[in-house]
């Protein structure tokens, strides 16, 4: 009876602080949230770009020279439009108004699959960050620990294993991610008209060394119907060959701003 009476004491002391350390966790998340601009959770529906992109440039910066074999193909290439579409599932790109046959162009057909692929996966390394999902989400189980460099986050969840590293002024400078896949990545942000920008961002798959990146990815900003969207997007993967490409002529869908939380497993 004594013992029982122990544990009742115990508990009683120990939710309390529990639960305030709950709270304050919380607390801290709301405010760190609010710091970042992700204008998906300000309103954005989806946006759309034209797409323009130098092959000559891209060429000249890789390789040294157009070689003149290549003249041809990349007049073709050249003279091809592309927009691209962006909202929460991702980014689609297509040729405007129709695809283009290039069968007959050489090494064509594969360089336009590249550039496509290129695009896609530059705003789609952006997307977490515009849509705030980088940071937890219910009903993902997270803390805040004080370190000599700001904070840590650790989180854990069905399917979610991840560590954050945060500077004391809630700026995420890296993530360790275990589940739903090993991945890292470090990031830098700008400070915006309306909070943290995204500047650049490098993954990896190799979550234990620092010393490799598979790829990185630079962003610039522009204003488009009161929302900060990408206008300048650089690609750099494992072969260190860097993709430029700029989005010009934006238009924006906007509607009610929708609290984000984690899918269920």
């Amino acid at each position: 009876m004594r013992q029982l009476r122990l544990s009742i004491i115990l508990l009683s002391i120990c939710f309390p602080v529990v639960a305030r350390s709950q709270q304050a966790d919380e607390e801290l998340l709301a405010k760190t949230r609010v710091l970042y601009d992700a204008p998906f959770t300000r309103g954005l529906v989806s946006f759309d770009c034209a797409v323009q992109f130098d092959w000559k440039k891209h060429f000249v910066e890789t390789v040294g020279q157009v070689p003149p074999a290549a003249v041809p193909t990349l007049g073709h290439l050249q003279a091809i439009e592309h927009r691209v579409f962006v909202d929460r599932s991702g980014a689609v790109i297509s040729e405007i108004p129709k695809a283009t046959d290039l069968a007959s162009v050489p090494h064509a057909p594969e360089l336009e699959r590249a550039l496509q692929a290129i695009v896609s996966s530059g705003l789609n390394a952006w997307l977490p960050f515009g849509t705030n999902v980088i940071l937890p989400l219910k009903p993902t189980k997270f803390s805040f620990q004080r370190q000599d460099a700001g904070y840590k986050v650790v989180m854990s969840g069905t399917n979610v294993a991840a560590t954050l590293d945060l500077l004391p002024d809630m700026r995420i400078t890296s993530v360790v991610s275990q589940l739903p896949q090993p991945l890292r990545f470090a990031t830098e942000f700008a400070s915006g008209p309306n909070g943290y920008l995204l500047r650049s961002v490098k993954t990896s798959s190799d979550i234990g060394s620092n010393d490799k990146w598979e790829s990185t990815f630079l962003y610039g900003y522009q204003a488009v119907q009161g929302f900060q969207l990408p206008s300048g997007v650089s690609v750099t993967g494992a072969t260190a060959e860097t993709w430029r490409y700029l989005l010009n002529d934006c238009k924006a869908v906007s509607g009610v701003a929708l609290e984000v939380r984690a899918p269920k497993q």
